[in-house]
């Protein structure tokens, strides 16, 4: 896709209609060919053939005039969004005000340009937009030429101070984005670059003890972000836990929170939520996923869309642990909020859920079907065969549960053929053994109580390969086969 086709793709029903009544208002002589272009392009989206609108527009004629129409088109839609969203946040709004102070200034009337500069000043300043407010005082300082009375001398001291902090900032962002870039890739190699990892750290402690940026929401703001970015790294929950109650209790006792940050707070909730679930502490899990539930509903549901989910999935994993039926009520609540949502995720995530829950809840048929429903699902379909096969052991448990011995050696013959080579992963030794003592069982007819059984059992019990990659397992191994010893 070219800029003009990505442009009309992703603008919104709100955009596109503020759009056909801004050109119906133009005056044009014959038919309005920007229009006719515009909904072409939006018609046909991924299929736009542009010698095709051309010849429907223009015949056989030379192409700069179409040339001239597109770029004329996507002017248009560049100043319609900006009017239609100028007054939707305060950073928009203080561009509008910027833009206004020159237009005023290059007429010569420096009164009314001042008073939209002081506009913008106080936005700038009410957002930390220490970029801006370079701007602003610099034009403050050009505007005293042409305004005997104001003194310039102030606003060189503003912007001076505003330099010491900018640059600190500008420091902190190139740092950050060199090494949250170093880290992606050394995640992509599947290792931890450990000197990169300590030059953020050693980062993060130097301005962390800068007196100067203690009480900025934006510098505190980068430190949460670049923190939570290594811990996560690190899969270090224990110290992402006790990093995040610190850090969420700091921007709540100062008042940070508002509407131009309340998706921070709400990824903050989402981290604390995460965190204590990770490490076992379900209740207190459920505590923040209610937060998280009610914040949510804030300023008109702002971002509520974007984090729904993260609250349903809150509950579902934690009441999994405590009260798997309350899990199976916040699987069906979510059902209904994501219903009519094409998802293929969201759609795995319910069937797969759903199929560990009535496995908890000694439905073993129902949690067989709907992982029935799961193999469908196109998410599944492109998972990567090791979790697949973590996916099927699941299921033979299932299987083995619903004592059908008939399904069990079709099922077993169906995985040994499907997972052949992942069996000789050295991830999948977990699943490996599940998988040979299954064959064993099924051989002894389903009788766990047989002495060879009950035998290879213990042994396989007390074997620490089968809490391999634990955390990655849909149903804890070791605790199923715990309940098949005789006591």
């Amino acid at each position: 896709m070219d800029l003009l086709t990505q442009l009309v793709a992703v603008m919104t029903k709100e955009e596109v209609r503020h759009l056909k009544l801004y050109l119906s208002r133009i005056e044009t002589k014959g038919e309005r060919k920007d229009e006719k272009l515009f909904d072409y392009i939006r018609t046909n989206a991924d299929h736009y053939d542009e010698a095709k609108i051309h010849r429907k527009l223009y015949g056989d004629s030379d192409k700069n005039a179409f040339y001239r129409l597109r770029g004329r088109l996507q002017d248009v839609i560049c100043q319609n969004l900006a009017m239609l969203h100028e007054s939707k946040n305060d950073k928009n709004k203080l561009f509008l005000y910027f833009s206004v102070f020159h237009i005023f200034f290059d007429k010569g009337n420096f009164e009314l340009a001042l008073a939209y500069l002081r506009k913008a000043e106080r936005l700038a300043l009410n957002g930390e937009n220490l970029e801006m407010l370079d701007l602003i005082y610099a034009n403050y300082i050009k505007l005293s030429s042409d305004l005997p009375s104001m003194n310039p001398e102030a606003y060189i001291e503003k912007r001076n101070k505003n330099a010491i902090q900018l640059n600190k900032l500008r420091e902190m962002d190139q740092i950050l984005a060199a090494v949250v870039y170093r880290l992606k890739l050394s995640q992509a190699k599947g290792r931890e670059d450990e000197n990169t990892v300590q030059l953020l750290d050693d980062v993060t402690q130097k301005y962390s003890a800068d007196k100067s940026l203690k009480q900025s929401k934006t510098f505190q703001t980068k430190i949460y972000r670049a923190v939570s970015h290594i811990l996560l790294q690190r899969h270090d929950y224990i110290e992402l836990e006790r990093f995040m109650v610190s850090i969420y209790q700091k921007f709540t006792k100062a008042n940070w929170f508002d509407r131009s940050n309340h998706d921070t707070k709400l990824q903050m909730l989402t981290f604390l939520v995460n965190s204590f679930s990770r490490n076992r502490k379900h209740e207190k899990s459920l505590h923040y996923a209610e937060i998280l539930g009610a914040e949510i509903e804030n300023y008109n549901r702002l971002h509520y869309h974007k984090f729904v989910f993260y609250y349903y999935n809150a509950r579902v994993i934690n009441y999994s642990e405590t009260a798997p039926n309350k899990a199976l009520e916040a699987l069906k609540e979510l059902e209904e909020v994501m219903k009519g949502k094409a998802n293929t995720y969201y759609e795995m995530f319910i069937h797969l859920n759903r199929g560990i829950l009535f496995f908890k809840t000694g439905k073993h048929n129902d949690a067989i079907r709907s992982f029935v429903k799961y193999y469908t699902n196109e998410y599944y379909k492109k998972s990567d065969n090791l979790f697949k096969f973590r996916v099927a052991i699941t299921e033979l448990m299932m299987h083995f549960e619903s004592k059908d011995l008939a399904g069990i050696s079709i099922r077993l013959e169906q995985v040994r053929k499907q997972f052949k080579d992942e069996m000789d992963q050295t991830d999948a030794c977990a699943e490996k053994l599940m998988y040979d003592w299954m064959q064993l069982l099924r051989k002894q007819e389903l009788k766990y109580s047989n002495e060879k059984a009950q035998a290879a059992l213990r042994v396989l019990v007390k074997d620490k390969r089968l809490k391999q990659n634990e955390d990655s397992q849909l149903l804890n191994y070791h605790n199923w086969l715990q309940s098949k010893l005789a006591s």
